[in-house]
């Protein structure tokens, strides 16, 4: 929705004005900078709700209070509390003069907040959908370029080893030393504190039965699990339709986004997004995107992107990435939010982390039953045998009895973080992600670091680059507290429960395809380019990494280091740009 940014000294206006500038893409509406007696703070502004109301930042009584994001249920609150407010930042100053930092706990939405009252707080959601940084001596903002020309460049080298293994730095840290990010459902008033967090709090009305007799009642209570899904979810998309300004949806093909533009076309005839790879059919899903578009009647737009858009467009997308997140469809999601005519979009993200439906899900599922008598002959025998490849890990750690999963997204495991660093290797923290839920561990674990640190970055980042903000229908709270509440056997995996809904809505061509992840050609063009050679001539000047290592990663990455070979690629164009 906007871009903030604030710092508490009072420093040259003119400096300011160049940092919250770097961040006008998040909003052309308008820009607003004011001057207190402890600091200097700037908006700007994408006018969705309110449009004609220009009022950030709010400043009423020594209280500074600015916002990016939206607030879903601004008006029942002013309903509920009786409050002098017209709109969502007077809502925010109300609240928190009743409630203090206990207000956040009263939204609905999506949001980063900063208030000043006697000393500075910030405010992130509970997914962490829209980003706020920070550094310890007062500064705040949107994104870290505003950030940049305050500080003195350092690449921190934890959060380089978090990259490696999560394709992204993990809150608090960013790549940049002393810049750090507020997690998801955290506030910080001098010291990160959590005020939310995803629980499990199994709702045995949905138990197997114990009789057999009472399999039929069984049989009505899933049906009934069904339904309430829908109903959350059509609550949510409602929601998401908040604003003064025309909504559309990504459709890339698959069950999730196709379910949800459907869904949103009953409220009206709605626009839909789509992008392909001409000659790259094995990427290319605009067919069925098509199909779902034909069968809901929207009107559909399709982009082509090509490996001259991607070289050509490179720099930018990693200006709009603000620090490297190794997954290759930002540059796709860039590219496909440039041709959208649109200021607010509803997408997918979400469903196959509820509801498992990633195959490799199905592979760890697996781990949980399994019985080898021969476990302690085939630990020995696995170490003496090591392989430099993720099966070889995995078994590893199930015949180590330690945590076999740990996050859908991993790449680099740690010996290969210990190979590929050497001295600045540092151990990556994947414990405080496990909570013991069984498969729920999953999904908890992709919340925070999958989807919090890469999906909604890329919905962030890449569409706000274009003055565009991305809804997320599946990622409403109520709709995940639900799904934490059911048994492991009712939430089921394959997103069976997701499928049963989109029968109803879409063509059962695309409720029966296999899923497919939102990819394209990357590594085939870096090789036609002789690309992967900047990852050793960039190395060779930092001395990062261990070259030796990189050269056997990109000898057979197109066999096994596929990921790899990415991560190491992005993060070289990254050094290049910011540090060479």
């Amino acid at each position: 929705m906007c871009a903030i940014l604030g710092i508490l000294e009072n420093i040259n206006i003119q400096k300011f004005k160049y940092a919250l500038d770097l961040m006008n893409h998040r909003g052309y509406d308008n820009q607003k900078i004011i001057q207190t007696p402890f600091g200097i703070f700037g908006f700007n502004r994408l006018a969705i709700e309110n449009r004609n109301n220009h009022i950030q930042p709010l400043y009423r009584n020594n209280i500074m209070v600015m916002f990016n994001g939206e607030i879903y249920n601004y008006k029942k609150l002013i309903n509920k509390y009786d409050l002098n407010a017209s709109n969502e930042a007077e809502v925010l100053y109300e609240l928190w003069l009743k409630f203090g930092v206990e207000f956040v706990k009263l939204l609905d939405g999506m949001f980063a907040i900063a208030v000043f009252d006697r000393k500075l707080y910030l405010f992130r959601d509970e997914f962490g959908k829209k980003p706020l940084y920070f550094t310890k001596n007062g500064i705040f903002a949107s994104e870290i370029k505003a950030v940049l020309p305050f500080v003195k460049k350092e690449i921190n080298f934890k959060a380089l080893s978090e990259y490696l293994a999560y394709n992204s730095s993990l809150a608090p840290n960013t790549i940049y030393e002393g810049i750090y990010k507020l997690p998801a459902g955290c506030y910080y008033d001098g010291e990160i504190k959590r005020w939310h967090d995803f629980n499990r709090i199994e709702n045995d009305e949905y138990g197997v039965p114990e009789k057999s007799l009472d399999f039929l009642g069984y049989r009505e209570r899933i049906e009934n699990c069904i339904v309430e899904v829908e109903n959350f979810l059509t609550n949510s998309i409602e929601k998401r339709l908040m604003g003064e300004v025309e909504i559309g949806s990504l459709l890339s093909g698959g069950v999730d986004s196709s379910l949800i533009a459907a869904m949103m076309s009953k409220y009206g005839k709605i626009k839909t997004f789509s992008i392909g790879y001409d000659g790259y059919e094995n990427y290319d899903e605009r067919r069925y995107a098509r199909l779902t578009a034909e069968h809901i009647g929207s009107e559909h737009y399709e982009v082509n992107y090509t490996k001259k858009d991607f070289f050509d467009e490179f720099e930018k997308v990693l200006f709009a990435m603000d620090e490297p997140v190794a997954d290759s469809s930002f540059f796709a999601a860039n590219f496909l939010a440039k041709h959208i005519p649109l200021k607010v979009v509803l997408s997918g993200e979400g469903s196959d982390e509820l509801f498992l439906g990633y195959r490799r899900y199905n592979e760890y599922l697996g781990f949980f039953n399994a019985y080898l008598p021969n476990k302690k002959w085939l630990k020995k025998y696995i170490e003496r045998h090591p392989e430099d490849i993720k099966e070889w890990e995995v078994f590893r750690r199930f015949f180590a009895d330690e945590p076999v999963f740990r996050g859908i997204n991993e790449t680099f495991f740690q010996r290969q973080i210990n190979k590929a660093l050497k001295k600045n290797a540092c151990e990556v923290d994947y414990q405080r992600f496990l909570k013991g839920w069984g498969s729920f561990d999953f999904t908890y674990f992709d919340l925070k670091v999958w989807i919090g640190e890469v999906l909604l970055m890329k919905l962030d980042k890449m569409f706000m680059a274009h003055t565009i903000e991305a809804r997320s229908p599946f990622l409403d709270k109520d709709l995940v507290n639900y799904v934490f509440s059911l048994p492991e056997n009712v939430r089921g995996k394959n997103k069976w429960i997701v499928k049963e809904i989109a029968k109803k809505y879409v063509p059962l061509q695309i409720v029966n395809r296999r899923k497919k992840g939102f990819a394209f050609p990357f590594l085939e063009w870096l090789k036609e380019e002789n690309e992967l050679r900047v990852i050793i001539d960039v190395n060779r000047k930092t001395k990062i990494f261990n070259e030796e290592y990189l050269k056997e990663i990109i000898k057979t990455g197109h066999k096994r280091y596929k990921q790899h070979l990415w991560t190491l690629y992005l993060f070289s164009r990254f050094i290049k740009k910011e540090f060479l």
